[in-house]
């Protein structure tokens, strides 16, 4: 039987944290939480839910998740953000890997939930990726690039049937806030790459990235709430090239 240590990072999640850690109780022999410096009731959640609460000053969220991932007592450890929650029948699964895991790390199905939804609905959004792992097979890196577990070549990867409950949505100034940091992070990134946009990009991002979002990713099925999230979500391409554009008229020579 082997033994996972669930890890999470918050900033002000008392809202939804509660509910993430009551579900990750479940298939964790450990649960840990690190705050980048929450004014909310996010500490005394943690605490009440028996989770080790441990702050660390915000970098950027690769090395926010790097520090909580080497927190952990144990090998096996699972990646959950504050605003996602497994499913009942994930939790099965993973209750019956843990007695004999025929893998070193596994994949697991996030689904988007919006506003009102009890279930995930009729082709939801859902992205996959590999949250359950062994740390001697795989790493969640602190490389500014990545906040995704990255793995060598001798890592078997499986895939669990059953879906993460992603509750994502809680205001739109939550929203447009995340946003807002995340685009700082990701000019750092490019400047980093030397990576280049053009100014036709710049000006057709947003019209080409809401119809993706609107229509590629779904959230259509979401009613006038899915406009305004695809919006957002558009708007949040466009300002990551905007900031890299008034970087440069900054920082000219």
């Amino acid at each position: 039987m082997i033994k996972i240590s669930a890890y999470i990072v918050t900033l002000n999640e008392e809202k939804r944290l509660e509910k993430t850690l009551k579900a990750a109780s479940k298939v964790a022999d450990e649960i840990i939480v690190v705050d980048s410096g929450s004014t909310d009731k996010t500490k005394e959640i943690a605490l009440k839910n028996k989770a080790k609460f441990i702050f660390h000053k915000w970098k950027n969220i690769s090395s926010q998740k790097h520090f909580a991932q080497n927190k952990c007592q144990n090998d096996w450890v699972l990646s959950l953000d504050a605003d996602e929650v497994l499913s009942d029948d994930l939790i099965a699964e993973i209750k019956a890997l843990k007695k004999n895991p025929t893998a070193d790390a596994y994949k697991m199905r996030i689904c988007d939930m919006l506003p009102g939804d009890i279930k995930p609905r009729l082709l939801a959004k859902t992205y996959n990726q590999v949250r359950l792992y062994n740390r001697n097979k795989a790493n969640m890196p602190d490389d500014l690039t990545h906040d995704r577990v990255v793995w060598g070549q001798d890592c078997k990867i499986e895939q669990l049937k059953s879906k993460v409950w992603h509750y994502s949505y809680v205001s739109l100034t939550q929203l447009w806030f995340k946003l807002n940091m995340y685009t700082d992070e990701l000019v750092k990134v490019a400047l980093k790459k030397n990576k280049k946009y053009s100014k036709l990009r710049l000006y057709t991002e947003m019209p080409r990235q809401f119809l993706f979002y609107y229509f590629v990713r779904r959230y259509c099925m979401y009613g006038t709430c899915g406009f305004w999230m695809a919006t957002s979500y558009a708007y949040f391409r466009f300002l990551k090239i905007a900031k890299w554009f008034e970087w440069q008229a900054l920082n000219k020579k």
